[in-house]
């Protein structure tokens, strides 16, 4: 599928957003073991969890964290949106197989 080489099981901690992780949230949630930061999933997680709905979550990681506040990186924007363009038929692809797969009447906890 083109995918096999990026796919990675982690750590995903969730901030309240909207704006991007600092350097020192970084490296906070670093050394609790995080390894990918983002704004999303975990709020639809919970939803979904209460209304006894099974999940699989999954993120595609569109900046990397900056730790060094030396660097003159940062996150930015159009980069971010630019990611996730190049990736979105790759996404696409993963998402329609996993769908096939989900058997019916399966969707509760």
């Amino acid at each position: 599928m083109g995918c096999s080489g990026s796919v990675r099981e982690g750590v995903y901690c969730a901030l309240g957003g909207p704006n991007y992780e600092t350097i020192a949230e970084c490296r906070f949630l670093q050394r609790l073991g995080a390894d990918a930061v983002g704004m999303s999933t975990v709020p639809e997680v919970i939803v979904a969890r209460h209304s006894g709905m099974r999940v699989f979550g999954f993120s595609l990681i569109t900046n990397k964290a900056v730790l060094d506040y030396e660097s003159t990186e940062k996150a930015n924007h159009a980069e971010v949106l630019e990611a996730s363009r190049q990736s979105a038929r790759t996404l696409e692809k993963l998402v329609s197989l996993m769908v096939q797969r989900i058997e019916r009447n399966n969707n509760l906890a």
